[in-house]
């Protein structure tokens, strides 16, 4: 499984359901940030998304839904042609000032953890294949 892409974006995420000039600006930022960090040509196959909101506070700003689907459409004609490519997706909250367990744990992950920064954290990789079944 290949890791294609990774980055985070700082501050709480902003439901797709917040209609108006923040979604929008939100939007920028998330296809801004593609762009930036992916320069080459649209993916072609199946794909795993991770969509992590790292919150502050007692409880997320936005849904799990919500929150993937802003940043999951603006990766679209970026990252890869058609977001149906996305097949599975990995989407949570995680509260910010909870207890981790860092080791082997991605580099970007960990800076952004000890800046103490509410971000999101967006991941593209191939598709898990074979799919593991719940246990």
């Amino acid at each position: 499984m290949a890791l294609h892409l990774e980055f985070v974006l700082l501050g709480p995420p902003v439901s797709n359901q917040s209609p108006g000039p923040n979604l929008a600006a939100w939007r920028a930022r998330v296809a801004g940030e593609s762009r930036m960090r992916w320069p080459n040509p649209p993916l072609t196959g199946n794909l795993k998304a991770v969509v992590i909101n790292f919150y502050a506070g007692n409880k997320p700003s936005v849904d799990v839904d919500n929150m993937s689907k802003a940043v999951l459409d603006e990766m679209q004609g970026i990252v890869y042609v058609d977001d149906r490519q996305v097949v599975q997706a990995e989407i949570t909250h995680v509260k910010i000032g909870a207890a981790f367990s860092i080791v082997g744990v991605r580099p970007i992950i960990v800076s952004s953890i000890h800046a103490g920064n509410e971000f999101l954290y967006v991941r593209i990789d191939d598709e898990q294949t074979p799919f593991p079944l719940p246990k």
